[in-house]
């Protein structure tokens, strides 16, 4: 029978269950250790719509280099602050050019609320800031020197550099200037 009688008494601790006292005393730390996390986990989620944007972008660009070789014409990706809208298009033939059945094709991408493009910066065509700026990729897809800069309402900014032949496209933090040297890498 003592064996019986230590298993009675292990079921009636099983059954105790927790305290209130128990429960407000977990209830107050998790309480505690959510306000230290959720303010590095809000930023963690508002920072990350920069870089959300910036992979959208450099996957529209890429696709406006293909777009333009596909065709075998000029395409202009421009960014419509107002909108707040990049728009990958056939440029506009010249007076005399036939137009072309790829002239209703486009992409486009809409930024995020909290992301702005500051600027665009390309070799020939120098500092582009106001209603509309552009790039432009040649019938081969091939792009000039351009840096575009996005900047976040917080104030972080990324940088998106396209290179000559656009082999590469290559982002960075922080504000990159037209000297920089990953323009030739």
């Amino acid at each position: 029978m003592p064996v019986f009688a230590a298993t009675a008494r292990c079921r009636a601790a099983n059954r105790r269950g927790f305290t209130l006292v128990e429960l407000l005393v977990v209830m107050v730390l998790m309480g505690v250790i959510a306000s230290f996390a959720v303010p590095r986990i809000g930023g963690f989620i508002y920072a990350d719509r920069l870089k959300t944007t910036v992979r959208k972008l450099v996957g529209l660009i890429h696709r406006s280099a293909q777009m333009a070789r596909q065709d075998q014409m000029p395409y202009l990706l421009t960014y419509k602050p107002g909108e707040r809208l990049f728009v990958a298009a056939p440029e506009e033939p010249a007076r005399g050019e036939k137009k072309d059945a790829a002239v209703g094709r486009e992409e486009r991408l809409t930024l995020a609320d909290t992301v702005a493009v500051r600027d665009v910066w390309s070799w020939f065509g120098g500092l582009q800031a106001g209603d509309t700026m552009g790039i432009r990729f040649n019938k081969n897809g091939y792009v000039e020197p351009t840096i575009i800069h996005l900047r976040q309402e917080d104030g972080q900014e990324m940088s998106v550099i396209l290179t000559p032949f656009l082999g590469k496209v290559k982002v960075e933090e922080g504000y990159a200037p037209p000297e920089t040297q990953a323009l030739f890498q």
